[in-house]
């Protein structure tokens, strides 16, 4: 990994992009106290947050949102142009799930796949040094303890987030019976430069990697008052230990986790009194919001903006009648022809400030309450027995403040799980979740899905309009579940590949 992890050491000390370290002497730079660090951390430790062009230029694995089955072509649309059909060719490999996701549709051109690879790699570098920087701090007072203990325990926040995301993208979901084994992604956890390659850990390595260093940012960031919803915290931490918990299915400390998250946070907007025409749900001041991190790409992918994708069918299904979320999650597009307006829906869910700009939390990494009380469900209805009940709770109590009139719910076993994830579905759309709980359930061993998704792409032909649609499927059990790792870190690093097929359509239609 030596380009990905060594170079930032050099790049750090060196580069002026965010002027944290300065030179107090003629022939070395250092970091002088913890607001340095402090520095750092803000300006490249997290995720980026800034506008996003509708290249997608800044984007933190936009294509989460395209993989799976939330969104679908508008390809009757009467505002079609140029720039979908590039965008389109440009995520044609990951909304196709193909081998090569940097191929475009000729198979000739590509884009770059080792984009996220590289920033989330980076991310880890500097965390990696700022915890090897903030132990050789000294405090002399409570105050200066107190931040350097804050920045300990983001630094160890973020770099456990960003192991979890990659080994959730390029990594096997996790099974418990396989993880010593089944192949994750490349650790290293020291600053120092090494001259050597470093293989794929297990996901069981990862893994423990992960929870320690969540177990690590817990006990830094105990008593700390959160700075801003922008800056990770107690609260913070204690929602990921559920959602890796979730993922590791060990449904007990899921719940545990899930419990601790909610005990220091738990409201819920109640969308029976929400006034949606001041704001928009998912707005920074919502009692909601725990975390977040990273731009918002959805007004680039799925808005009136840019009507290439919608809503897809199945998402649009989902939500029953008196579901409030339709309402203030998707918005019809009114400027359709006749007929069409309920048929290609959008995302209003986050304000984009008249659908040009970010929206003011992420649409990759945000932390909500309601995740807490899904994981909660979840965890209780996997461990069965009394532990339906609390599920069942749970649920009424989402959905009280979700629906307006709902009865409530008597469902068991099997329904009951699957009516949380329904749930899930509902609530966490377009937030980056739907993905990651597809691949998840591939391998559950309480309920393992078993159907298939599809995706379409669409081709073009005089005067944009929609010529032949090829249809492509994603069968439960598929290793295509799972990003290959991207080809320019195999050609350099020689890394084991996953077994991702190659693959074709398994339909056509051709339009008159």
């Amino acid at each position: 990994m030596k380009y990905i992890y060594f170079i930032g050491l050099l790049w750090i000390l060196f580069s002026s992009c965010s002027d944290f370290l300065k030179e107090y002497s003629q022939d070395q730079a250092y970091v002088r106290d913890y607001a340095d660090l402090d520095e750092l951390l803000i300006g490249e430790t997290y995720m980026e947050t800034e506008f996003y062009d509708m290249n997608l230029t800044h984007a933190y694995y936009p294509y989460i949102h395209l993989m799976a089955d939330e969104t679908q072509e508008n390809f009757e649309s009467t505002d079609w142009d140029t720039d979908y059909s590039w965008f389109q060719k440009q995520y044609f490999g990951y909304v196709t799930w193909q081998y090569r996701v940097g191929y475009h549709t000729d198979k000739l051109t590509t884009s770059p796949e080792d984009t996220d690879w590289n920033k989330l790699y980076k991310h880890i570098n500097l965390a990696n040094m700022i915890l090897f920087e903030v132990d050789k701090l000294s405090a002399e007072n409570d105050d200066e303890k107190q931040a350097i203990s804050r920045i300990r325990g983001e630094a160890y926040f973020l770099r456990a987030a960003y192991y979890f995301t990659l080994v959730n993208l390029y990594g096997q979901p996790y099974q418990p019976a396989s993880a010593a084994t089944a192949l994750g992604v490349p650790v290293k956890t020291s600053p120092v430069i090494e001259d050597k390659m470093f293989p794929r850990e297990s996901l069981e390595n990862v893994y423990a990697l992960i929870l320690q260093d969540l177990e690590h940012a817990a006990t830094n960031l105990e008593g700390i008052a959160r700075k801003s919803i922008y800056r990770a915290d107690l609260t913070a931490v204690r929602l990921l230990q559920s959602r890796v918990y979730l993922y590791m299915q060990n449904w007990p400390d899921a719940a545990k986790y899930a419990q601790l998250c909610l005990d220091l946070q738990s409201d819920l907007i109640d969308l029976n009194s929400f006034d949606g025409t001041s704001k928009a749900f998912a707005d920074a001041s919502s009692p909601e919001i725990i975390f977040s991190m990273g731009g918002n790409d959805i007004s680039a992918l799925i808005t009136t903006y840019w009507k290439g994708l919608s809503a897809s069918e199945g998402l649009k299904a989902c939500y029953p009648e008196g579901d409030l979320r339709k309402q203030y999650f998707l918005t019809i597009d009114e400027d359709a022809w006749s007929g069409l307006e309920d048929l290609y829906m959008f995302c209003n869910k986050f304000d984009l400030k008249e659908r040009a700009f970010n929206a003011n939390v992420s649409s990759n990494f945000l932390f909500r309450t309601a995740e807490a009380w899904l994981n909660l469900a979840e965890a209780s209805a996997y461990m069965g027995g009394d532990n339906e009940k609390k599920a069942r709770e749970v649920l009424d109590h989402l959905h009280k403040h979700r629906m307006e009139n709902y009865d409530a719910t008597t469902l068991t076993g099997d329904d009951l799980i699957e009516e949380i994830r329904t749930e899930r579905r509902r609530e966490l759309c377009f937030e980056g979740h739907r993905w990651f709980d597809l691949r998840r359930y591939n391998v559950c061993e309480k309920k393992p899905f078993t159907e298939a998704i599809r995706n379409t792409y669409t081709e073009f032909g005089d005067w944009q309009t929609a010529s032949t649609t090829y249809t492509y499927e994603l069968k439960a059990g598929d290793p295509a579940w799972t990003l290959q790792i991207p080809y320019e870190v195999i050609q350099f690093e020689e890394l084991t590949p996953n077994p991702r097929n190659e693959r074709t359509y398994i339909s056509i239609n051709q339009f008159n």
